[in-house]
């Protein structure tokens, strides 16, 4: 499979392999649904993968091997930055992207959350110097706009620059 060319897949929503957890977490910040646990066998992958119609993205290409596997794609880059470019590349993801909307950590769907919902769970600067918060519907993180966003939000933007218009 050529690096430019995307399968035909129903929907962008991924799982990755156990070697594609940055990869994952950086797929997050843009917004995409990206299942990954690092305790998963190949085997459940593969079936998770096909049973929900997901892109499989994998460092194995045996796994692409698999009957259950309807569509994924072999990662080429070792390094997650280049892994995060080489996906929204070959998936042409610029105009689904819509950044902080998922746990990083999970995957769930944030939504807002007043501040005196979750005052005691904040430490000290963040109560002092934050208004507006977002909590994981799943997990139950909570997010805020930090300085921590700049660097995320410009990692998302290198990701999405080379992209074809």
């Amino acid at each position: 499979m050529r690096a430019t060319a995307a399968p035909v897949c129903k929907d962008v929503r991924f799982a990755c392999d156990v070697h594609l957890g940055r990869l994952a977490a950086y797929l997050r910040m843009p917004g995409f649904d990206t299942l990954y646990r690092n305790d998963q066998s190949d085997a459940g992958l593969v079936a998770l993968a096909g049973a929900e119609e997901r892109v499989l993205l994998t460092r194995d290409v045996r796994l692409l091997m698999c009957g259950a596997v309807t569509c994924g794609a072999f990662v080429r880059a070792t390094i997650p930055e280049a892994q995060l470019r080489e996906v929204v590349r070959r998936y042409g993801l610029r105009a689904l992207a819509r950044p902080f909307r998922r746990c990083i950590r999970c995957n769930g769907l944030t939504a807002p959350v007043s501040r005196a919902e979750i005052l005691d769970q904040l430490q000290p600067k963040t109560r002092r110097y934050y208004d507006e918060f977002w909590r994981c519907q799943v997990c139950g993180q909570i997010y805020w706009r930090g300085s921590h966003v700049q660097r995320m939000q410009e990692l998302i933007d290198r990701a999405f620059a080379d992209q074809c218009r």
